[in-house]
């Protein structure tokens, strides 16, 4: 309960905090590209009008991954990228929680690739959905 007296009593050291706080969550949301659902990634799968990108190792890609997706695994996205260059197809990033996709998102964005999607969760979300993996 103080501490919210204290931000109150001192609103002009506390409101930047709230300000800055509120835009890094911004910024944090919007890096790498849109999130997705794992519907809208069915849906777009079923339009064959994107590529998925499982940023896993190979190890754990072959285990078990999204129907037609590709391994490219996060330490070789940069030198990799040049598959993904020249696609008309839309780039879903998978991981296995979602947080590694935004930092690949964003190497593949300094490549000129601008259509960039991220499973929202990663395979974790997909496997929660009981969706089936290969």
């Amino acid at each position: 309960m103080e501490i919210f007296n204290f931000l109150i009593e001192h609103y002009y050291l506390s409101l930047p905090l709230i300000v800055l706080i509120i835009l890094f969550l911004i910024s944090n949301a919007r890096k790498g590209g849109k999130k997705i659902s794992c519907q809208h990634l069915i849906s777009l799968s079923n339009n064959d009008s994107a590529l998925v990108v499982d940023l896993r190792d190979s190890d754990t890609f072959n285990s078990g991954h999204i129907t037609s997706s590709i391994n490219i695994p996060i330490k070789d996205i940069s030198r990799r990228s040049n598959e993904l260059v020249h696609l008309d197809k839309s780039i879903v990033l998978v991981c296995e929680t979602g947080g590694v996709s935004s930092n690949a998102g964003e190497t593949l964005k300094k490549e000129g690739i601008e259509k960039i999607f991220i499973l929202k969760g990663g395979i974790n979300e997909w496997r929660m959905s009981n969706l089936p993996l290969v």
